[in-house]
């Protein structure tokens, strides 16, 4: 049962040409019979009718079908009450050709979820036998005639057993015999079950249909139950009643008898010829000749013409009823199965042209940018303290141009500071390797953040012991990497961190050290006792190197008094701030108890006293305090070892923008990683777009040569989900064959890189970083490619089939 409330629908609607196609139409009609809708061509017939059977959407107003309303409903679900309720008959047939007939029919059973062989077979069978098509059952659809193909499209309607058949114009492009034949089949079938039928033969309508629906300008403007007339004056073309010709001459002797039918006198000259059982017909100059046989569509009746009567279509039968499983539960199922689309995809691929196949090679491109971009991006943001950490984390800075030294020796005595250090705390260390001749003038350093050795525990220590002499130090194994990786280091025959235990290293001014002890923290530091660290900066300064590298006379490097064993040649030894001792060789040019012009700060030294030594060195000898005065005089900012967190808050309160430098090192570097994150993306995204464009043109061009396909399938119920699933395996197998390759080259090359620093910290491989590119891979190929299926599956069955495109 069918019922219309108020539909509305318009064509361009708020336009120039706006076209109100149906028209506030209210409609109600019954569970059997044949309905027709006849009227002008363009007053809205097929329109009414592909709104009822749910092939097109209306404007306004709502449509039932059996009950459930249609509109206003997601397109999944009026298919499925299309699946399970209505049969199509199409004017055009819309068959596959390229399956045969048994498929095309047994297609609409699947579609209602009937997957049980036997059940088709026998549904299948009997439908065919019954409309004279069982003897071409597996024969192509494409191998039909006109009316041979509408017999398939009337089984493929009723093969499920729907209560409501729609059907189209369908003698539209049938001879007169066929038309006789395919409208004597649908009033048969509308014995028990509602057929509604568009036709512009209203002669036919008046002769077969039940009740009648004519329109004009998208109204209905009468609707009537059909008086049948008993008999319909229909001629068919291609059957001559020859009794009914005027004109009869018979030509017959003892072994020959021919006769002659004619519509009006005229001469006829013909020159047969027998010769071996053939028969040879000559005609006139302008005559035209048919030679009819068991096989031509021309059938000579010896007989006067007849009307049609009822008779001829009563002796068609369904009784669905003995043929069908009653106790199969119909529900819509998808026609697809995933597997076979796969094959077909591989299939499909294997089958293209060299052209086609060259153009694989964008979608190889794909793979490798989108696997190397995703490395990219994970490497980028996996930012481990190593890659950006080059001070102990544990300090905090100050950063000021220029240090107040007296500030700074009160911010020392702080309760929540540790210990304070003028600059960045970054040291270099001096290896020499004298193990052979020819390494004897190689050199190495061991560059680190200086810490104070009390920040470490005996716990902490991976291999060796913890210092038990001021000259004895802790190295990080993140401080000790890099020297291992000089070949000079691995000439000498040091290949691992145990092999850098006990070796001396060196800075300016004071006595070897030795590394006595390795740990494993994550952090760069060197760690040393707390007592030297100011002489340890100070030897690692810019300043004396200067004195050392280039001989300059005029400034003296300082040395710490209580490192030092001296002798005392006259005056004092210094005790004070800012007072100094000098070598006794240069007593003319330093008076005694005279300021000098070397300066801390802004206060001149003053010297105190004079030292003998045997050599010519010429040291500036100062207490610890005053050695602190210089490196404090040298550095731009302090770094701070606090004891707990208060030192922050105390810090910040007394006016010092106190930061902590793990915190800044870090979003420094991400910072920096992000703008390589952004260019490496445009860089990656040009290749995606140009191989996204290509493989969208690929499965646009599969799409449009499959379209009559889609929009078939659309047709006669089948899901858009089922649609798009068409295409899956066709993407999945051009991704597979294309861009996984593209993916595994990628991955294995940049895991065997990455034993380069560069590559280690800027691409990440790992399991989550291959299965996430290869999901994006198969992810981002199904999205563009299902781009073209998309912009036509979303349009209505009635629009799909409406293309120029379609055969």
């Amino acid at each position: 049962m069918i019922r219309l409330e108020n539909v509305n629908k318009y064509f361009n609607r708020y336009q120039k040409n706006e076209i109100h196609v149906i028209n506030n139409t209210t409609l109600t009609l019954e569970k059997t019979g044949l309905v027709a809708l006849i009227g002008p061509s363009g007053c809205g017939k097929t329109t009414l009718l592909n709104a009822i059977g749910g092939l097109d959407k209306v404007n306004k107003g709502n449509i039932y079908v059996n009950g459930k309303r249609i509109t206003k409903r997601n397109a999944g679900y009026i298919d499925k009450v299309r699946s399970l309720n209505v049969g199509y008959i199409f004017q055009n047939y819309y068959l596959l050709d390229n399956k045969t007939v048994f498929e095309n029919v047994a297609i609409a059973l699947r579609t209602i979820g009937i997957k049980n062989k036997k059940e088709i077979k026998k549904r299948v069978e009997y439908v065919l036998d019954t409309l004279g098509m069982y003897r071409y059952r597996n024969r192509l659809a494409s191998m039909l005639s006109g009316g041979q193909r509408q017999r398939v499209g009337i089984a493929r309607a009723i093969v499920k057993n729907p209560n409501i058949i729609i059907a189209d114009e369908p003698t539209g492009n049938l001879d007169s015999r066929n038309t006789i034949e395919i409208m004597n089949i649908i009033k048969s079938i509308a014995k028990n079950r509602l057929v509604i039928l568009v036709t512009h033969e209203n002669e036919l309508a008046k002769f077969y249909a039940d009740r009648i629906l004519e329109l004009e300008d998208g109204v209905i403007t009468k609707d009537y139950k059909n008086k049948h007339n008993d008999t319909m004056d229909y001629r068919i073309e291609n059957e001559f009643y020859l009794k009914d010709f005027k004109f009869k001459t018979d030509f017959e002797n003892k072994d020959n008898k021919i006769r002659i039918y004619n519509d009006k006198q005229n001469d006829i000259k013909l020159t047969i010829v027998v010769k071996n059982n053939n028969i040879y017909i000559k005609g006139g100059k302008n005559d035209k000749l048919e030679i009819v046989d068991d096989e031509s569509n021309i059938k000579f009746i010896d007989d006067h013409y007849k009307k049609i009567d009822k008779s001829m279509y009563e002796k068609y039968e369904f009784n669905f009823e003995n043929i069908i499983d009653k106790n199969i539960k119909l529900k819509y199922s998808s026609i697809l199965n995933i597997f076979s689309l796969i094959f077909n995809g591989f299939k499909k691929i294997l089958d293209y042209s060299i052209i086609k196949k060259l153009l694989l090679l964008g979608f190889l491109a794909a793979g490798c940018f989108i696997t190397y971009s995703t490395c990219n991006i994970f490497g980028l943001k996996n930012i481990k303290d190593e890659y950006f950490v080059t001070k102990n984390p544990n300090y905090y800075d100050i950063k000021i141009n220029k240090i107040d030294s007296k500030k700074y020796l009160e911010m020392e005595k702080i309760d929540s500071v540790d210990y304070l250090l003028p600059g960045d705390t970054q040291i270099s260390f001096g290896l020499n390797f004298p193990y052979y001749y020819q390494t004897t003038i190689a050199t190495g350093t061991i560059t680190g953040s200086l810490t104070a050795n009390d920040q470490i525990k005996e716990e902490d220590i991976i291999l060796g012991k913890m210092p038990s002499d001021k000259y004895e130090i802790v190295v990080d194994t993140k401080a000790l990497n890099k020297i291992l990786e000089l070949s000079i280091v691995k000439h000498v025959g040091i290949k691992n961190k145990e092999d850098l235990l006990n070796i001396k290293c060196k800075i300016r001014n004071m006595q070897d050290f030795t590394i006595v002890g390795i740990t494993d923290l994550q952090s760069p530091s060197i760690y040393a006792d707390k007592d030297i660290l100011i002489n340890i900066l100070y030897g690692n300064n810019k300043d004396y190197y200067d004195n050392i590298i280039f001989k300059n006379e005029e400034q003296l490097p300082f040395k710490d008094l209580s490192l030092e064993e001296i002798k005392l040649k006259q005056g004092k030894i210094p005790d004070n701030d800012y007072e100094v001792m000098v070598n006794y060789k240069q007593k003319g040019e330093f008076p005694l108890n005279k300021n000098i012009d070397e300066k801390i700060g802004n206060k001149k030294l003053k010297v105190v006293g004079y030292y003998e030594i045997d050599n010519n060195d010429k040291y500036y000898y100062v207490t610890k305090n005053t050695l602190k005065l210089k490196v404090i005089d040298n550095a731009k900012d302090i770094s701070i070892m606090p004891k707990n967190e208060t030192v922050v808050q105390e810090l910040n309160e007394q006016g010092y923008n106190i930061i902590s430098n793990y915190k800044v090192s870090k979003d420094l570097y991400t910072k920096s990683q992000s703008k390589n994150v952004k260019a490496g993306l445009i860089a990656s995204g040009i290749v995606l777009v140009i191989s996204f464009i290509e493989i969208y043109l690929m499965i646009r061009a599969s799409f449009l040569s499959r379209i009559k396909e889609i929009g078939i399938y659309r047709a006669i119920g089948v899901k858009k989900i089922d649609i798009y699933k068409m295409f899956y395996g066709e993407i999945f197998a051009l991704t597979t064959i294309a861009c996984v390759p593209g993916w595994l080259f990628v991955l294995y090359a940049l895991n065997s890189l990455k034993v380069i620093s560069y590559f280690e910290r800027n691409y990440l491989v790992n399991p989550i970083t291959a299965l996430v590119s290869l999901v994006i891979i198969y992810v981002f190929n199904l999205v563009i490619g299902l781009l073209p299926v998309h912009r036509v599956v979303r349009q209505t069955p009635a629009q799909i089939l409406a293309r120029k495109d379609i055969d």
